[in-house]
């Protein structure tokens, strides 16, 4: 490929994160200096695994298209560009690289290192094809691009099981950034008609999966560079999983919530996600106590669980006051403001607070008796219809895909607990909802992906078959484990 005519004379890392104003410089680029990115220099070939064209038998179940051989020149780095060209272009539209001000209070940090870690990993190259592939497949509705991304999927997930046979402390950042990569690829292409729970066990499988593989080393990992950027920004979707599961999380240890801050500070996420971490014990407590067959002993346990409430309550307001968003400037309606990602950044940290407010205010709803009256700031009808009114931002189409990590679990919450008390009723909250996935092209992934895990979740076999407009309030119901409770 060297000496073709019109092409980028960049280095390896700005042609692949589609980045103009290399400066060329050797033996590294400014802009790649600058950004503390390795510069890969500037060979015409990138280095990418030559894969086979050969199919492979391992398939999804209800994949029985023939396989369409990619063209042998797809390893070449023009085709490996437009297809990562056509993957940021829709996970992140306005922006290549996550602002470092934006991640003090999102997570999303950990792919700026994705266009190095790609050029350096086949094992991440592979997997990374297979998302670019579907993507190009989805956006172009290209038949033979969704089947070679699932078959490059498949492929990636059974050279997995070898690399973690050989798991080394070397090798920790390729196997935890592929898990993630797995989970991603269940969110957005993982949908099964034929088994509504199949994406909501895989996706939680690769949760768990990388979970196993982070905690296999000790905190001190992840005190510093990428290890403790990929550590922060995993919490999130490690711990909503376990919310979703109603276990707790071995990230609630105390040696996980101080060690791996030990040299870089904490930031207002990393604050408000230490509030999350502690929301799976209570859940699973109380879920506990209803088991308990003594009523002593479930009196008892009733007492500390609304101790425990009233603690996580008052962590959660004072992280409100003194680090979540007061500017005014921020309506945080939707409708009221135009889009920029520092607006998008303050919504969805502050739906994630409305989000463990939904939990919190449902659990002592539950637990306390009804001749307590509780304050009115406690109905969570009232966070319900803040996130509910952050949606169209969360979706807007310069969130892009990334829109659908943002407003996955906030939605899901307050799409819960409306569900739980109205039925199959449709409030205005629940019609804001309703119109933002309408309008977004990502509202049906979110919606698909937030049906299956209802169905995982559901406390019983026959709840999670349920089908009709009453599946979703008794799913969720289910869920909170409600029937008889006050609400």
């Amino acid at each position: 490929m060297v000496g073709v005519p019109g092409r980028s004379k960049s280095c390896g890392t700005c042609r692949i994160r589609k980045k103009g104003g290399c400066d060329e410089k050797r033996p590294a680029c400014g802009q790649c200096l600058k950004l503390g990115l390795k510069c890969d220099g500037y060979e015409r070939e990138l280095r990418f695994i030559n894969f086979s064209s050969e199919p492979r038998k391992a398939t999804r179940q209800d994949q029985e298209s023939a396989q369409v051989a990619l063209p042998g020149s797809l390893a070449r780095s023009a085709y490996a560009e437009k297809y990562l060209g056509i993957f940021w272009s829709t996970y992140l539209p306005a922006e290549k690289h996550f602002p470092a001000q934006m991640m003090l209070y999102v997570s999303g940090g950990w792919t700026n290192s994705l266009p190095q870690l790609y050029l350096n990993s086949p094992d991440i190259q592979k997997i990374m094809l297979a998302i670019c592939l579907s993507t190009a497949g989805r956006t172009g509705n290209n038949k033979w691009e969704k089947e070679e991304g699932l078959r490059y999927y498949m492929e990636s997930l059974s050279e997995m099981s070898a690399a973690l046979a050989n798991r080394t402390r070397g090798n920790i950042i390729t196997l935890c950034v592929m898990s993630r990569l797995y989970s991603l690829y269940e969110v957005f292409f993982g949908q099964d008609d034929q088994d509504r729970i199949a994406q909501a066990r895989n996706w939680r499988n690769h949760i768990n999966g990388e979970l196993a593989i982070m905690t296999s080393q000790p905190p001190e990992t992840y005190t510093s560079g990428y290890l403790h950027q990929f550590f922060v920004d995993g919490r999130l979707h490690l711990t909503t999983s376990a919310v979703q599961a109603r276990k707790k999380i071995i990230l609630s240890n105390p040696e996980w919530k101080t060690v791996p801050w030990s040299e870089i500070p904490k930031t207002p996420k990393d604050f408000l996600l230490d509030i999350l971490v502690e929301i799976p014990t209570l859940l699973e407590n109380l879920d506990i106590m209803r088991a308990c067959p003594d009523p002593e002993i479930q009196k008892l346990q009733q007492y500390e669980l609304l101790h425990a409430c009233w603690e996580l309550e008052s962590e959660v307001t004072r992280w409100r006051f003194e680090l979540g968003i007061t500017d005014m400037t921020y309506s945080l309606d939707a409708e009221q403001s135009s889009f920029s990602f520092d607006y998008l950044a303050a919504s969805h940290i502050m739906c994630l607070y409305w989000a463990i407010c939904i939990i919190i205010y449902s659990s002592l709803r539950i637990l306390s008796s009804p001749q307590v009256v509780l304050p009115p700031h406690t109905d969570p009808r009232i966070y319900c219809c803040r996130i509910a009114k952050a949606m169209p931002l969360l979706l807007h189409p310069r969130s892009g895909a990334y829109g659908v990590h943002l407003a996955s679990f906030p939605v899901a919450m307050a799409l819960m607990y409306l569900s739980a008390v109205d039925g199959d009723a449709i409030h205005e909250e629940k019609q804001i909802i309703f119109n933002a996935f309408r309008r977004s092209g990502y509202g049906e992934t979110v919606e698909r992906f937030n049906q299956s895990m209802r169905c995982q979740d559901a406390k019983s076999h026959q709840v999670a078959m349920m089908d009709g407009p009453k599946a979703a309030p008794e799913q969720a119901k289910s869920w909170f484990g409600i029937p008889g409770e006050r609400w």
